[in-house]
Order: C-alpha cells, then structure tokens, then sequence
C-alpha cells in the first residue's frame, strides 16, 4: 500500500460527491425539487422527482452525469494509476460510496444504481450488459424496481460464473451490499407507518419502494 493508492481511492470517494441532481435542478430553478427531497423514501427521490417534475429528459442528463463521473474515476484509475485489482476494486466502491452517501447534499444523494452502472462497465463490461437486459426487461414489463434489483443481483453471479478475478467479484457484491445499505435508510418510516418490519424489508430491498410497488414503478439511480 502507498499513500497514491489512498488517493485515488479518496479521490473517487469525492469525486462520488459531486451533486448532479442538484446541479441540474438549480440550473432549471427547480427550488421543489430541493426542497422536497427526501433520503428515507424512494419515492422522494431526487432522481424520481426530477422526473415528475422537470421530466424525463433531465433526469436522464443528472443519470448520465453519475454513470459517467464513476466511469471516468475508474478508467483514470486503470490506465493512470495502474492500480492492481484490488486497489481498482476499493476505487469503483468508493466512488459509489460518495455517490450514496456523500458528506454534504446529503437529500439529493443518489441510491448507487447508476455510479454503480459506471464503476461496471469499466470492469465488468458483460456483466453490466446481462444486468442492463434485465433491467430493460424490467422496464418492459413495467415492473423497473425489481428489473433493477434482480440485474444488480445478478452482477456477482455472472462475474464467479465467468471466472472474473476475486476483487471484482468481491466488488459486486459489495456495491451491491451498498446499494442495499442505502435502500434500507427508509425501513424505518415504513415501519412507522404501520407495515411489519418483514413487509418494510421486502419493499425497501427489492422494490426500493415505501409500500406494494405500483405497476411501472422505476427504481431511481
């Protein structure tokens, strides 16, 4: 371990941070967007309330933005700092991490699906391909929420199936573990507003959702 290693993996971290959500919401004025943003309900979601209010379109440009800050961290990793592996591995889940849980906009973070995306498809390319198919065909068959969370499960499985080398498989499966981790912030408010625990779980995990999942209800990324 050298103190440049520590660095790119710090350097990921806060690159993680960077608040695309609110930027983009500032840039349209969209002081609702802000003020309603919540961490704890996916339904209040930054990414989802973009999409309610300013529209597709600009949810898809603050997306895009995370996909493509947790790919850049990463690739600069690989053919910058020549990073082995598992150096690379801790990279991609620090990114990530800032994405999820950063130390300032904290109402506008992201869920981690989409940094996710980003550290993926520099290191597990197939893998993300097979996960992007099967949240397509969640999208298709209007059940989003689970096309994601079975997609994202399905990373690790793939990567193991195909010999990918440890630290990446142990990379799967930790974004996936964080991704998890962020879901579960709300398990809380469901519980109190009268869903068991048991049923808050299965919401919260699988359908990143406050209650049953509505037909057509999207993960956020």
């Amino acid at each position: 371990m050298t103190w440049s290693h520590l660095a790119w993996v710090a350097g990921a971290y806060l690159a993680g941070t960077l608040p695309s959500t609110w930027l983009v919401s500032r840039s349209r004025n969209a002081k609702s967007v802000i003020a309603e943003s919540r961490r704890t309900e996916g339904e209040a979601d930054a990414h989802v309330l973009m999409r309610d209010q300013l529209g597709m379109g600009w949810a898809a440009v603050a997306a895009v933005a995370d996909v493509l800050k947790a790919l850049l961290v990463v690739l600069a990793a690989r053919e910058w700092g020549h990073l082995s592996n598992a150096w690379l591995a801790a990279t991609g889940v620090a990114v990530v991490a800032g994405h999820a849980f950063p130390f300032y906009r904290r109402a506008m973070a992201g869920r981690g699906v989409a940094a996710a995306a980003g550290v993926f498809l520099v290191v597990l390319p197939v893998e993300m391909a097979i996960a992007g198919a099967l949240i397509v065909a969640g999208l298709v068959l209007r059940t989003t929420s689970l096309g994601t969370t079975v997609g994202l499960a399905s990373v690790p499985a793939v990567a193991a199936a195909r010999g990918q080398p440890g630290p990446f498989i142990a990379l799967a499966l930790a974004l996936f573990a964080l991704i998890v981790g962020r879901r579960l912030e709300g398990v809380g408010v469901v519980v109190r507003a009268g869903v068991s625990p048991a049923q808050a779980l299965w919401y919260r995990v699988v359908f990143d959702s406050s209650g049953p999942p509505r037909h057509g209800t999207s993960g956020s990324p």
